[in-house]
Order: structure tokens, then C-alpha cells, then sequence
């Protein structure tokens, strides 16, 4: 995988409108991390779709509200490459 110049992590990516802005944004350009708490089949849907569109992109599980997670989620960013953005998305549904 090549450095990206332009990673952006969107938590929430694996639904609704974090799924879109992560779609949105690689088609912008950008790498995107697609931070998921729990449903790793959505998450790595679009990370398919975003790459089978020719762009690049990382599932990531995360609980954002936990300090362990936020670092491996920003982690993974930065094996991607530049960090220039976040999309803090993340919500509960219940």
C-alpha cells in the first residue's frame, strides 16, 4: 500500500452518513479510515466499495469513547499516511 497524501478517519464510517462521507471523501481523494464499534461487515462493505471505485481505504473497530481505541484508530490512519482530516461521526443507536 502506498503513503497516502491525504488520509481522513471517519468514526461511524460504517453506516448512514458516516458510510457516505467516507464514500464521498475517497472519491475526493482521499484514504479513509472507516471506524466501526461493532459491525465489521458493514464496515468492510465500504471499504470494498471504496476500493473497487479505485481508492483506498482501512476498516478500523473503535470505541471512541475509549482512549486505547482512539489511539488505534489514529494509528491506522497513520500507516495510510498524512492525517488531514476528521469526520467525528461516531454515535449511539438505540
Amino acid at each position: 500500500m502506498a503513503v497516502a497524501e491525504r488520509v481522513l478517519v471517519v468514526t461511524g464510517g460504517s453506516r448512514g452518513i458516516g458510510a457516505a462521507t467516507a464514500r464521498l471523501a475517497a472519491e475526493r481523494g482521499y484514504a479513509v479510515v472507516v471506524n466501526y464499534a461493532g459491525n465489521v461487515e458493514a464496515a468492510e462493505t465500504v471499504c470494498a466499495d471504496i476500493i473497487r471505485n479505485g481508492g483506498e481505504a482501512v476498516a478500523v473497530r473503535g470505541d471512541v469513547s475509549d482512549e486505547t481505541d482512539v489511539e488505534h484508530i489514529f494509528a491506522a490512519a497513520d500507516r495510510l499516511g498524512t492525517l488531514v482530516g476528521l469526520v467525528n461521526n461516531a454515535g449511539i443507536i438505540g
